[in-house]
């Protein structure tokens, strides 16, 4: 039987140059994510499929639709990840972590839904965790770290949509005003939203159905229907991103898909992705914690799709890579370019040689093709007098320089 040279349906490779953008997208994400306090958790790939279960909720599409489920050789049922919240919150109370505590997490996740520009079975995902916490101040700042982690990138005309969907007060009693709308649509709505009416009707507002859409618009809406607490918060949520200049819009049909959330929710949306505009979000979840066991815990975390924000990005332009080539002019100088290959790594300078080339004009092609900025030449003429032919593969420039000046050279032109 032959082998299978193809990727899975919903999976990609992450070659270069893409894999370096991956990188510096995540490694960005790491560095505000520790300048905002949060500290970095790992979870496991796989939980045991309760844990998904009881947070995203049985209706969701989450559950019903798109986890990768399997049994074990002992018979018990895990799942993939298909987002991270509820790992992190398992893991808090396992290891009891201490409350409030802040933490971030960068990591693949899976879902079986369709496969579309920038949505994958396999994805990554970027998200931190406000765990303890029920100042309406730090859903503000949670909605300012996902702007400024965007412009920090070169993402620069992100929005934010910003809803609030109640209480255990006051979500019971829109629950039923809304149902009661729903069942006289009823006839008029997809299968999927007649089957959301009784198991979690505010999904219904995630319908994207044009017919649905247009009866939902008369809906009655959460916002409409706050406790005094819950518009309070809310007002403060949104007066706070005003005063810190966050391009905001309210969108009242917000809901987020996930069933754990409450009060607080919010999406950043890119207008260079067309319909699919949405690159992350998140919301408040005060409640998750009880639905593992543990004690009321107030939380709000967000979840970034680094995919999406890799479409997103600005086109970069050409920009060579900080690397040295060191190039040969024949087999006896290999001995002092090995050295000279070591001496620059040692000082933290990325270097590269090419042992299986021995013609000149073959290693100058090899450095251009890995996008290298220089080239180093090491020729008899050059260990003779004690210098080093430098070549700006940009530029075509070149420059001689005494050995003992080489190195303070390179860290200045490389930074």
């Amino acid at each position: 039987m032959a082998l299978k040279s193809y990727r899975p349906k919903g999976t990609q490779d992450f070659v270069p140059p893409a894999s370096e953008v991956k990188h510096i997208v995540e490694m960005k994400f790491r560095e505000l994510a520790s300048l905002y306090g949060y500290r970095e958790i790992v979870t496991p790939t796989f939980e045991h499929t309760e844990v998904f279960l009881k947070s995203s909720g049985a209706a969701s599409d989450i559950v019903t639709k798109e986890m990768y489920t399997f049994n074990d050789r002992a018979g018990r049922s895990l799942t993939l990840r298909p987002e991270g919240t509820p790992g992190v919150v398992r893991a808090v109370l396992e290891n009891r972590i201490s409350l409030p505590c802040r933490l971030f997490y960068i990591g693949p996740c899976f879902r079986y839904s369709k496969p579309q520009k920038g949505r994958y079975r396999e994805f990554y995902q970027l998200g931190v965790e406000a765990l303890g916490e029920a100042s309406p101040l730090i859903d503000a700042e949670t909605i300012q770290f996902g702007i400024t982690f965007f412009e920090k990138i070169g993402i620069t005309n992100c929005t934010v949509q910003v809803n609030s969907i109640g209480c255990r007060v006051c979500r019971p009693v829109y629950r039923e005003k809304l149902v009661s709308f729903l069942q006289k649509e009823r006839e008029h709505l997809c299968a999927d939203c007649n089957e959301r009416i009784q198991l979690n009707p505010l999904r219904v507002f995630d319908c994207k159905n044009p017919s649905c859409q247009k009866r939902l618009a008369r809906a009655p809406l959460p916002k409409e229907n706050l406790c005094p607490e819950c518009a309070n918060h809310f007002q403060v949520v949104i007066e706070r991103i005003k005063e810190m200049g966050i391009p905001w819009e309210n969108n009242p049909y917000l809901v987020r898909g996930l069933d754990y959330y409450n009060r607080t929710t919010f999406e950043f949306i890119s207008p260079v992705l067309g319909a699919q505009n949405s690159i992350g979000g998140g919301g408040r979840y005060d409640y998750l914690f009880e639905d593992f066991g543990g004690n009321q815990v107030p939380a709000i975390g967000l979840a970034i799709g680094l995919e999406r924000t890799m479409l997103a990005l600005p086109t970069p332009a050409h920009r060579r890579r900080q690397m040295v080539v060191v190039i040969r002019a024949s087999e006896k100088e290999l001995k002092p370019a090995i050295e000279l290959l070591n001496r620059l790594r040692d000082e933290g300078i990325s270097a590269q040689i090419f042992y299986d080339a021995p013609r000149l004009r073959r290693q100058f092609a090899l450095a251009d093709s890995l996008n290298a900025l220089l080239a180093i030449v090491v020729g008899e003429d050059e260990l003779k007098e004690g210098v080093y032919s430098v070549k700006n593969l940009n530029t075509g420039e070149q420059v001689t320089l005494p050995q003992k000046e080489l190195i303070p050279w390179l860290k200045k032109l490389l930074g």
